[in-house]
Formats: structure tokens, C-alpha cells, sequence
């Protein structure tokens, strides 16, 4: 039996890989797909081989481009301020848009489950009205409250004893006050606007018929999670058909490969990026950095360093020996599977709370992204010079391709389809 699914995706950067991934595996076991997402993803979606569509009350935009953000983060000093900046430019005003142009597509073609990012919640309400099940993709590590999780965007660890559970009760209490709660009510205004009624944060998220965790359960921290959250797997993209990687230097080099990535998405990562490649270039390794947005100098690239604006990380990481990177998830995971340590750099959004994963679970070190060439040389050093990092990895490597070997992810989705929605509230007001 074929079952339609709608997926909604915001270009984002990271996000963007594991959802469609997801996508396709439903299309290879014998299911439909249509993605609701911005033009400037349509020619990757239907290279899937998944059927594109587009937005229309929904703005255009491309976290690639600095002048086609939407959050525009980078244009904060305070981290606090860029968490607002992401709650109310994505969460909170693409709600509304993104509700109407699910509902639009719904109305003039059925699907039996629509599938959104986690950060357009407006199609969890489409879905609700419309009545069809609804699965939210998380693109990250879990990023709600739980027991036994630290609180979200602050980069911490788990901490026993009274200090740790303080600790997580004053963050708690600050996400609460200072973040979530301004969010809820301009959800709710949307609600009221859509003809539903008013809910709290946590119903919303019981609601949900599955939460899927795009992430390795063995990577994220030990929690209790609500009933309906699934850890599938990072879905990464799969390396059949990618290109080789033409490697500029000699068969018989045996100087370690470091590769340096540091998002494909505007950070105002320059200074970053600088402080990397002369890092590298100080060190008895070969050096692939891809640059992403970032336009790097010819006569800043030292001997032993290659720069490319994009090279597949199927391609490339089979081969390396270190990874340097922003602490991006897709970059973490892809690096994981082929059990390759990492030097963590991150520079806001989830990437603390990433990196802090990779330390707990040993499989790396992290530095601030304000981090000098000098102290990123010594990080690398450290992590190619002690086997116990690439040890650390290797475990998470396993534990990552038994996961992706479940199919876990196609599994939840079609049993959801298979149920009626959990109801987040009653038709109508």
C-alpha cells in the first residue's frame, strides 16, 4: 500500500541532508513524498527524486546567503540575542505562513501524514485542523526539557550532585522566563487565528504523533523522554554514486589528513576560518578546508592546504584523520561515522550543546570559536597525538551504523500513518 507523505523543510543548512535522506528512503520503499520548501531547494529535492513544493505565503530565504537569512544571527554579539533572534525570525513568524501554504496543499491534494522541522510549527498546526497525523523531525540533538537533560543552549554537560541539579533548575527556569515563554504566546495567537485553541509548550509536544530524533541514541545524553520521542538515527546521506575525492597530493604522502569544515552557512565564520588554516598550516599534516560561504585568499593558503567551497563528506572523510569544524550536527555525525576525532569550535545556534556531547562521550576537545591559531594547532595535535579519542569514535561509529541499519526512521513513520492523530485540541475553538 503507497502512503503519501508531506514533508516541510526551511533551508537552513544542516537541517536540510538528514530530511531529505528520510525522504528518500520512503520513496525506495514504495511511498510518495512531496516537500514543501524555498525555491533554492527544489533542484536538490527533485535530484531525490521527491516531488517539489513550493512556498507561497512562506518567504524565500537561504541561510547560505547572507542577504536571504532569515535569523540573521550573525549580526548579534549576545548569544541571547541571537536565541531570540531564532525564536522569533523562524519559530514564531514562519508559523503562520507555513500553516496556510500546508493547509493549501492539503486542501487541493491529500496526504496521509505530513512530516515538518521542528522549527515550523505552523505545519504541526495545519495537520492538526486538517486532522491527518504529524511527526516532527529534529535535526539535533533532543532540544526540549526532559529529566536528566540539561537545559538547551548553554553548552553544558550532565552534572551530578546539588550544584548539577541547581544548575539545571536556574537554566530551566531562565529558558522558561526568558525564551520559551514569549514563543508560546505568539503560537498562540496563531492557534487563535487558525481557529484552535490556546495550548501550552508541552502539550503541543505530546500532541505530536512522533518526535523523531535525527541524531544517535548513544551520542546525546541519557534522559527520560515523553513516550511519543524516537531516536532514529542521523540519516545521513548515503555515499553510493559520490564522486571520489581528488586528492591533490601524492598516493604515498603519509602526513594525516585534517579536514577543516565550518558550516555551509553564514556565521560570519571569517576570522574563524583564518585562525584554521594558519593553524593547520603550522602542522605536519595535509589540509582540506572547505570554505563554504567564506571567500578565502590564494595568497593566504599556506603549501600543505587545499580549499574548496564544498567536497561531500562521503568522499572525503574516509580518508582523514582529524576533523576541525564548527560543531555542526551534520558535520559531528558525518565525522562519527567513519570514526574520526574532532576538534570543536563552536560558534552559536546548537553547537555548544553538540560539542559538549562530543567531549562527554570523549570522541573530542573543545575550544571557544574566538580561539587562537596557536591553541587550535595544540587542539589538533591533541587529538591526532592520543588514540583514545579515535577510540571513543570508533565506538560511536558502531553504534551509529547499527542504528542507520534499523531503518528505524521509515518504520515510526509508517506506523504513525497507520494511527489517528494524538489531537493537540478539539475542531474549532
Amino acid at each position: 500500500m503507497t502512503t503519501t507523505f508531506l514533508f516541510v523543510l526551511w533551508a537552513g543548512g544542516g537541517n536540510v541532508p538528514p530530511q531529505i535522506a528520510l525522504a528518500r528512503r520512503l520513496v525506495h520503499a514504495g511511498h510518495s513524498v512531496r516537500v514543501l520548501a524555498p525555491a533554492v531547494l527544489r533542484e536538490r529535492i527533485e535530484a531525490a527524486g521527491l516531488e517539489f513544493e513550493p512556498y507561497r505565503a512562506t518567504p524565500e530565504h537561504d541561510q547560505a546567503d547572507p542577504a536571504r537569512s532569515l535569523v540573521r544571527d550573525f549580526e548579534l554579539r549576545s548569544p541571547v540575542a541571537a536565541a531570540k533572534a531564532q525564536r522569533d525570525r523562524l519559530l514564531a513568524d514562519l508559523a503562520e505562513p507555513v500553516a496556510k501554504d500546508v493547509l493549501a496543499i492539503l486542501d487541493r491534494d491529500a496526504a496521509d501524514t505530513v512530516v515538518f522541522d521542528f522549527m515550523l510549527l505552523g505545519a504541526l498546526f495545519a495537520a492538526e485542523k486538517a486532522g491527518i497525523p504529524a511527526a516532527m523531525l529534529v535535526h539535533t540533538i533532543y532540544p526540549f526539557p526532559a529529566p536528566g537533560m540539561p537545559p538547551f543552549g548553554n553548552g553544558w554537560s550532565p552534572r551530578s550532585g546539588l550544584l548539577g541539579v541547581a544548575r539545571d533548575k536556574l537554566g530551566a527556569v531562565a529558558f522558561e522566563r526568558v525564551w520559551l515563554n514569549p514563543l508560546v504566546t505568539k503560537l498562540n495567537d496563531v492557534r487563535d487565528r487558525l481557529g484552535l485553541r490556546p495550548i501550552s509548550f508541552e502539550d503541543m509536544l505530546n500532541g505530536v504523533g512522533r518526535i523523531l530524533v535525527l541524531t544517535s541514541g548513544s551520542f546525546d545524553f541519557p534522559a527520560k523522554l515523553p513516550a511519543n520521542v524516537r531516536y532514529v538515527g542521523p540519516q545521513l546521506e548515503q555515499p553510493e554514486g559520490t564522486s571520489p575525492w581528488d586528492s591533490p597530493w601524492p598516493d604515498g604522502d603519509s602526513r594525516p589528513l585534517v579536514v577543516v569544515s565550518l558550516s555551509t552557512t553564514y556565521q560570519a565564520q571569517e576570522n574563524l576560518t583564518g585562525n584554521a588554516i594558519e593553524a593547520v598550516g603550522r602542522l605536519p599534516v595535509r589540509a582540506l578546508v572547505t570554505a563554504g560561504p567564506v571567500h578565502v585568499p590564494d595568497d593566504q593558503v599556506p603549501p600543505n592546504v587545499q580549499v574548496a567551497r564544498f567536497v561531500p563528506h562521503a568522499s572525503v572523510l574516509p580518508h582523514a584523520a582529524a576533523v576541525v569544524t564548527h560543531a555542526g550536527h551534520g558535520t559531528v555525525m558525518a565525522a562519527l561515522r567513519h570514526a574520526v576525532p574532532l576538534v570543536c569550535l563552536p560558534m552559536g545556534r546548537d553547537q555548544g550543546d553538540v560539542a559538549a556531547r562530543v567531549t562527554w562521550r570523549g570522541a573530542g576537545v573543545r575550544l571557544t570559536a574566538r580561539s587562537s591559531a596557536d591553541k587550535i594547532a595544540a587542539a589538533i595535535e591533541q587529538v591526532l597525538g592520543d588514540p583514545a579519542f579515535t577510540a571513543a569514535a570508533r565506538w560511536l561509529a558502531t553504534a551509529i551504523a547499527e542504528e542507520d541499519a534499523a531503518g528505524s526512521g521509515v518504520d515510526e513513520l509508517l506506523k504513525l500513518t497507520t494511527s489517528r492523530p494524538r489531537g493537540l485540541s478539539q475542531p474549532g475553538k
